[in-house]
């Protein structure tokens, strides 16, 4: 056996390790994923659309199941009627029965609390006592964070409340429906916009701000700087405090973890840059996440895409990563085998010589039978010379063996010949 055949054997052995692994561990083939977001036309919803164009150019269909929002999400995770979705910040503290993990921190929403402009400022929450208050019912993770505010201000049985969607506040607002609309919201959204329009309505400057940021501390202070939404008219008037929590993505505990790579670098593609309320490299992170972190989230976060998935497309590069696992198996099968090799590759280039010294050793006997006609052992020995010719091939290490045996031929030949005179 030649040393190519060898290694070729090596190779093949290789190979199916490796394929029957990869055969063994592979996840099933999704190549899709539905995601829960707030209404049509939230802020979620619009982000939402954004990650399925940008899943497409690499595969993966991107199905977008509106809800009511963060507490409607978690029970859409909760029965894997979704695998991903948006959920504010506080949601999920001491939630840990639903089985639903971390994957990341994307953007600011801060917390919007309007009032009617009837020549009074409005800086304390508690000065909503008494009034009629509407809160938005868009993304209900407003009525979560409402409700644990108006607990803290003793608000809960002091206020008339008004669930109503956001587009409809600024009506609401003005033809006193309402006194006071609280609603989270991105500065970008068209209802925020309207309002902030709006020179009948006023954006509450939330004092004590730090107090509420101490006592939950999933809450971010924000700061809306005089005339950072309008320079020519102006708004806002005056530095306006703001409350915010952090829109969070997270996941059922069964989403594969290629999926949740390649969906988070299509995610931060989106959010990694500077945005009115934030710098650039901000997001994502893991700041303010409330359940556990999913592990293959986790180690994009902090270390980005490996240098296999810069290279090749994802779904080769996660299969080759996977491939590490096999690494510690296959020198323990290669070190044996590159042991053997030396041995084996002198046994059977010696074997190859010694095959033909038997066949030699037979037609000597005969020689010494007087039975057998000469000129048939001579037919016998130029077929055996001619075969050694035509096949024996040995490197030059081994040449010893293989002119020897051209020497016991000649021998033989030359007892031959004697017999034929």
């Amino acid at each position: 056996m030649k040393l190519s055949k060898i290694w070729l054997v090596i190779a093949a052995i290789l190979f199916i390790v490796i394929f029957a692994y990869i055969q063994v561990t592979k996840p099933a083939p999704k190549m899709s994923l539905t995601m829960a977001t707030g209404a049509v036309g939230s802020d979620s919803y619009a982000y939402a659309l954004s990650y399925k164009a940008l899943l497409k150019s690499e595969g993966v269909e991107l199905e977008i199941v509106p809800t009511n929002g963060s507490l409607d999400t978690i029970g859409y995770l909760h029965n894997k009627k979704a695998d991903v979705g948006f959920v504010h910040s506080g949601i999920l503290l001491n939630k840990r029965e639903y089985q639903i993990e971390s994957l990341a921190s994307v953007y600011y929403e801060p917390l919007w609390v309007f009032y009617k402009n009837d020549g009074y400022k409005m800086n304390y929450l508690i000065e909503a006592t008494g009034k009629n208050v509407g809160i938005s019912i868009t993304n209900d993770g407003t009525y979560d964070l409402a409700n644990k505010l108006s607990e803290q201000n003793g608000l809960i049985d002091n206020v008339n409340t008004t669930y109503i969607q956001d587009e409809q506040a600024l009506k609401y607002l003005q033809d006193d429906t309402i006194d006071i609309f609280i609603t989270l919201a991105t500065r970008n959204n068209p209802s925020i916009q309207a309002l902030l329009d709006d020179p009948t309505i006023e954006l509450m400057s939330i004092k004590r701000i730090n107090a509420y940021t101490q006592k939950f501390d999933y809450l971010k202070p924000l700061k809306l700087y005089e005339g950072s939404i309008d320079l020519y008219k102006n708004i806002p008037s005056n530095d306006v405090n703001l409350l915010s929590t952090t829109q969070n993505l997270v996941a059922h505990n069964e989403v594969p973890g290629e999926l949740i790579r390649i969906f988070l670098k299509k995610v931060n593609e989106i959010h990694s840059g500077q945005d009115f309320f934030q710098n650039s490299g901000e997001f994502i992170n893991m700041g303010s996440v409330d359940a556990p972190m999913n592990d293959d989230a986790k180690l994009y976060i902090i270390n980005g895409e490996s240098w296999l998935e810069k290279i090749f497309p994802y779904w080769i590069a996660s299969n080759i990563d996977r491939l590490k696992l096999l690494i510690i198996p296959i020198i323990w099968l290669i070190i044996p085998l590159f042991k053997s090799i030396i041995p084996l590759y002198i046994l059977t280039t010696r074997a190859r010589i010694f095959r033909w010294y038997d066949k030699l050793d037979a037609i000597n006997k005969k020689l010494h039978n007087d039975s057998v006609d000469p000129k048939e052992l001579q037919k016998e020995l130029d077929d055996l010379k001619a075969q050694v010719d035509r096949k024996v091939d040995v490197p030059l290490s081994y040449k010893g063996e293989y002119y020897n045996l051209i020497v016991h031929l000649e021998l033989l030949q030359n007892k031959l010949d004697k017999l034929l005179r």
